[in-house]
């Protein structure tokens, strides 16, 4: 898994959050308990690092989605103005606490 295809993926997801999309258990971008940043949960999952295999999904996690064959997964909120080399570098780095 290379970070430069997880920051390539994020990129070319940004493009598609529409104004009703809001990510889940986001508590920081609320008022009066309404979640006010349009953005989306993505999950990028691999059994280790070193493959080349890897799954990603969008939305809620449960039960299905290119996800959810692997063992490991880091989850991420992604917003139109999120850092997509911070948000790859954070994925990188859950999965790489979950091999250790």
């Amino acid at each position: 898994m290379k970070k430069s295809e997880i920051k390539r993926l994020l990129i070319e997801l940004k493009s598609e959050i529409s104004d009703d999309y809001r990510c889940s258990g986001d508590e920081e971008n609320t008022l009066d308990g309404e979640k006010t940043l349009a953005g989306m949960d993505v999950t990028i999952a691999c059994n280790d690092l070193k493959s080349n295999e890897w799954g990603w999904q969008t939305g809620d996690n449960s039960f299905s989605g290119g996800a959810y064959c692997f063992h490991n997964w880091a989850v991420v909120n992604l917003y139109r103005r999120s850092n997509c080399t911070e948000l790859a570098q954070d994925i990188i780095d859950q999965l790489a606490d979950l091999e250790s």
